[in-house]
């Protein structure tokens, strides 16, 4: 289970959702089942990511990136711009994460196995994989009722160093993607908010949301996450996981 920064975390139930059921859920633990059986339908998954920060109302900074992702455990990331990062990469398999540093033609190496939930790097894309832990599971959720055409779900936390000291979650009835998410800290003041829209289905009883707009605490924007190009379940060769073997090898990090 892992702990995130609050943006990072907010992402992590954002991106996909499984076909409604045929009568409305009436228990949290039904609607995070449904978020979650998802998954299992994803073998493969490579998209071309857009990701702009904003500062007072105006893009700051423009990345743009290729994401990959192969069952069970293997996520690749690569920078494509702006020039400055064009060609980093970072490439998880299992417990194991490598950065590429372009400009050094070098590789750093570090061990995830000891971290907790909340220090796992990019947990946002790589709970989609299914040997990657979710870490909901630090907290206990109810259903407190439908709102807006959506399930509000409440998540109070299990362990006393859990991140947050309340998730609140708007979870669509159709595609059972998250369509709003709230972070609290241990004394209930607002942390982050993340709005998600463009919900298409990618593949059979699959949904995914396109657009991820976080915001602060002020409910001023901070992030546009948006999927520009994006194809699943189309046999991603596995040897695009594998690292060049005449790259140098850096300390480990």
């Amino acid at each position: 289970m892992t702990r995130h920064t609050p943006i990072a975390l907010a992402l992590l139930v954002a991106l996909v959702g499984m076909a409604a059921a045929a009568q409305p859920l009436d228990t949290a633990d039904a609607v995070l089942e449904r978020m979650d059986e998802n998954t299992n339908g994803l073998e493969d998954l490579d998209a071309f990511l857009t990701i702009e920060t904003y500062e007072d109302g105006t893009v700051k900074l423009t990345q743009r990136l290729r994401l990959s992702l192969l069952q069970p455990d293997r996520m690749l990331q690569e920078y494509l711009a702006p020039d400055y990062l064009a060609g980093n990469l970072t490439l998880t398999v299992g417990d194991d994460m490598w950065i590429y540093i372009a400009a050094a033609d070098t590789w750093y190496e570090k061990d995830l196995s000891d971290l907790s939930s909340a220090e796992q790097p990019w947990l946002a894309f790589r709970r989609f994989l299914r040997d990657v832990d979710d870490e909901l599971g630090d907290y206990a959720f109810d259903l407190v009722g439908i709102e807006e055409s959506a399930y509000h779900l409440v998540g109070v936390p299990t362990i006393d160093d859990a991140t947050y000291g309340r998730i609140e979650l708007w979870v669509d009835p159709d595609s059972f993607v998250p369509v709003r998410r709230l972070l609290y800290d241990v004394d209930g003041n607002l942390l982050v908010e993340l709005r998600i829209s463009d919900i298409e289905q990618v593949a059979e009883s699959t949904y995914l949301a396109r657009t991820m707009e976080t915001y602060d605490e002020a409910g001023v924007l901070q992030s546009v996450i948006h999927y520009d190009e994006l194809i699943v379940n189309d046999g991603l060769d596995p040897a695009l996981f594998e690292r060049d073997p005449q790259a140098r090898e850096g300390e480990d990090v």
